[in-house]
This record gives C-alpha cells, sequence and structure tokens, in this order.
C-alpha cells in the first residue's frame, strides 16, 4: 500500500513541476490545464497559480519578475520554483495528479459534511443534497474550454441521427414543436378532466421508447394509471377496469401483448411530494435503465416543508424553477402537468390563456413550451385541442385531435394539414 507520506510528496512534486513549467513556458503551458489555485495543496502554490493565470489572461508575461511584483512576499519561493519543470511536456500529467489530489480531497470534505446534515431533513431532500454535493464536487474537476469549433461535431450529430427530439404520437405537434427535447420543460395545462393525465400518459409511452421514464402520480394511484395505459395500448375499455368489470378474453389480451404494455415506465404514486424527491426517484429510475423523460402529475400538488411564511405562487413558483433546472440537469425532457384557474371557463369562447396557469406565472417564464387544453364537441365526435400556447423553439399553432375517451387516449383525425392551425389565421 502507498505510503500516505510518500503520495503527498508526489502530489508536492507535481504542484511545483507545474508552476515551474509554466514559468519555462513563459505561461503558455497554462492554455492547456484546467487547473485553479484551490486545487493546490499548499496555500502559497496556489496564489501563484492563480496570480500566473491572471497575468495570461491580461497578457502579461509569466514571469518570476512580474510574479514578484504582484506577490512580494513569496519572491523567494518564485525563484526557487525554476528549479522544477523544465520539461514542460510533462506539464499535463504533473496537473492530473493535481487534480485527482483535489478531487480526493473535495470528496473527503463532502464526507465531513454530509456527516452533519439537517436531521430535520427528510429522506429524499438528504439523498438529493448529497448528490448534489457530489456532483458539484465532480463538476469542478471537469470544467473545460470549449470554443464552437468543439462543440459543433456535438450539434450535428443529434441531428444526423434523428436523435435530438423524441417524437410525440401527433404528426401535427410534432410540426410544430419537433417533439421533445432534452433539457426543456413541457407544460400541460388544462381545467381537471379535460385530459391532461392522458396526454401525459401518451407522451410517457413516447419517452419509454428511448429509455426509462419516471412518472410521479401525486393525484392517481399506479393502479389507475397503469388501468389508463393498458387501456390505450390494447383497446380495452378504462371503464371496465374502473369497475371490476374484466374479461377473461382481456385478461387473455393482456397476457399475450405484454411486450406492449410492459413498458419502462416507473410509477411513484406518494402525494404531496417536494420536487428533491420527484428528482430523487428520477435518479433511482436511471438506475435501471437510460432515463428518457420525467413526468409530474401536477404541479400543484408537490409540497415541501416550511412555506408558512411564503405565498402559494412563491413555493409554485419554486416548483416550477426546481423541474426547469431537473430537466437541465438529467438532459431530458421534463412534462409537469398543471391546473388552470377558472377564469377559462369564464370566457364566452372558453379558451385558455396563459394567465390561467394556477398560482404562479413563473410557469410561463420557466417553461420551454406550454400546451393548454379544451375539450369540446363536434361533428366528427368529441376533440381535444392542444393550443401552442408558449414555444421557445418554434411556433405556436393550434393542434386538433380525436378524443377516445373510452380507450383513454388521443388520436390524430387525419393527414396533419388539416388539423394543424396557425394562430396568425384563428
Amino acid at each position: 500500500m502507498t505510503n500516505a507520506l510518500d503520495i503527498m510528496n508526489d502530489v508536492t512534486n507535481a504542484e511545483l513541476a507545474v508552476l515551474g513549467a509554466a514559468l519555462h513556458s513563459a505561461g503558455e503551458i497554462l492554455d492547456e490545464l484546467t487547473l485553479t489555485g484551490s486545487d493546490f495543496t499548499g496555500t502559497h502554490n496556489g496564489r501563484i497559480y492563480d496570480t500566473m493565470l491572471t497575468l495570461r489572461a491580461a497578457g502579461e508575461p509569466v514571469e518570476p519578475t512580474t510574479l514578484a511584483d504582484r506577490l512580494p512576499t513569496l519572491a523567494a519561493h518564485i525563484t526557487a520554483l525554476t528549479e522544477h519543470g523544465r520539461a514542460t511536456s510533462s506539464a499535463p500529467f504533473n496537473a492530473s495528479i493535481v487534480a485527482k489530489n483535489a478531487l480526493h480531497q473535495r470528496l473527503t470534505d463532502v464526507g465531513y459534511g454530509l456527516q452533519n446534515l439537517d436531521p430535520g431533513m427528510s429522506s429524499a431532500e438528504m439523498t438529493e443534497y448529497a448528490r448534489k454535493t457530489i456532483d458539484d464536487a465532480l463538476g469542478k474537476q471537469q470544467a473545460r474550454v470549449r470554443f464552437i469549433r468543439d462543440i459543433l461535431p456535438d450539434l450535428l450529430a443529434p441531428a444526423e441521427s434523428n436523435d435530438l427530439f423524441v417524437p410525440t404520437p401527433w404528426e401535427a405537434l410534432n410540426t410544430a414543436i419537433g417533439g421533445l427535447r432534452p433539457g426543456c420543460l413541457y407544460v400541460i395545462g388544462a381545467r381537471p378532466g379535460v385530459g391532461k393525465t392522458v396526454i401525459a400518459g401518451q407522451l410517457a409511452i413516447a419517452l419509454a421508447a428511448r429509455g426509462t421514464v419516471a412518472f410521479s402520480s401525486l393525484e392517481m394511484s399506479d393502479r389507475e394509471l397503469v388501468a389508463r395505459l393498458v387501456s390505450e395500448r390494447l383497446n380495452i375499455p378504462v371503464g371496465r377496469f374502473k369497475e371490476n368489470r374484466i374479461t377473461d378474453r382481456d385478461r387473455e389480451r393482456i397476457a399475450n401483448n405484454m411486450g406492449v404494455v410492459d413498458l419502462p415506465i416507473a410509477i411513484d404514486d406518494r402525494a404531496k411530494v417536494a420536487p428533491a424527491t420527484v428528482r430523487a426517484f428520477a435518479r433511482t429510475v436511471e438506475r435501471h435503465g437510460k432515463l428518457a423523460g420525467v413526468v409530474v402529475d401536477y404541479m400543484q400538488l408537490m409540497s415541501v416543508a416550511n412555506t408558512a411564511r411564503r405565498s402559494r405562487q412563491e413555493v409554485v413558483s419554486e416548483f416550477s424553477r426546481d423541474l426547469k433546472i431537473m430537466a437541465k440537469d438529467l438532459g431530458v425532457p421534463v412534462i409537469a402537468l398543471s391546473q388552470l384557474n377558472r377564469d377559462s371557463e369564464s370566457r364566452l369562447d372558453g379558451t385558455p390563456k396563459l394567465a390561467d396557469l394556477r398560482e404562479s406565472g413563473a410557469i410561463e417564464q420557466d417553461a420551454d413550451c406550454i400546451i393548454l387544453l379544451t375539450r369540446r364537441d363536434s361533428m366528427a365526435g368529441e376533440v381535444i385541442t392542444l393550443d401552442v400556447a408558449k414555444n421557445r423553439h418554434g411556433e405556436t399553432p393550434v393542434v386538433e385531435l380525436h378524443w377516445e375517451g373510452e380507450f383513454q387516449r388521443a388520436t390524430e383525425f387525419g393527414p396533419a394539414a388539416d388539423i394543424y392551425t396557425e394562430r396568425a389565421t384563428r
């Protein structure tokens, strides 16, 4: 086993070699490294390295004289550094030793910090805090300079493979929003009973074609939700599940089509969970396979502790921000359902507006895409309207779908051109 003293000697020598190489290269080697002064064990070495970075950024020479002018009390130490790091080509290797030791120290500090967690935190909050703290520690070592030329391959690769968006079940909606984009927050808003959960369920099924889905159902039980999904998949009237009238033929159909209904959608039906709980559940689901998306039904039912001194609007605004951050951090689409207030019902046409999003204007700001739902009867049958009221990445049309309540789904009437209405022509 390597002696701890030997390790520290290796780290110290690596730090001196990095600083010496920076001097011997007049600061040029700094452009290849991703260290900061906080990565160094010695306070003096850290101060010297940060000063080197400052000089380099200002276009000034990185030399013993310029350093000593900035750090006169360390002049002797700076002069001694010229005895180290003459082989500047070894600087990246020595920098990796410094970075590895810095990461080890940060993770050790995380461990000490976790020993002093607030006992009043919930299990989910403690778990999420621990994960975030570790992620933050890991993230510091991963920081690097990336120019446009470095990022372009990442931008073009998904376009070539057509994997940037996950298509929704409806061609007309895909024409408008392109599909479900990783890192984006999609809000589905409607009055109770209009069909938010049905639309969310169909979107979850679409996401499940790409990986696992974490579905936090705060309103319905897992059995109710699965009944809707099975009804949609196998054309079994949902009423049979609700009224316990499943026939032998229905059971046989389910047994013979498990490949159709056995989707990688994990359901958490705990009520009044916090955003931290939703995130922790998503991370747990991700351990069972690549995470493709998160669904929350619905936002206003989430809960956090210590809200006595905050308005309900402030609390829901926090939920909205947390869900947006979650989408970005997890790199998947997050679909959040939201209640609308009663104002839309008082309008002559019953059309909902963005201002009707219940208890928070922050939802409108945080969401990348907001779709407002209404239902009405028509000569062709019952229609559910998907009004793309906000779309940060495209158009804002109105899409009309055929509502099949018996089978808990919305389907397209025909060619997308027949049901895709430009907002300007309404």
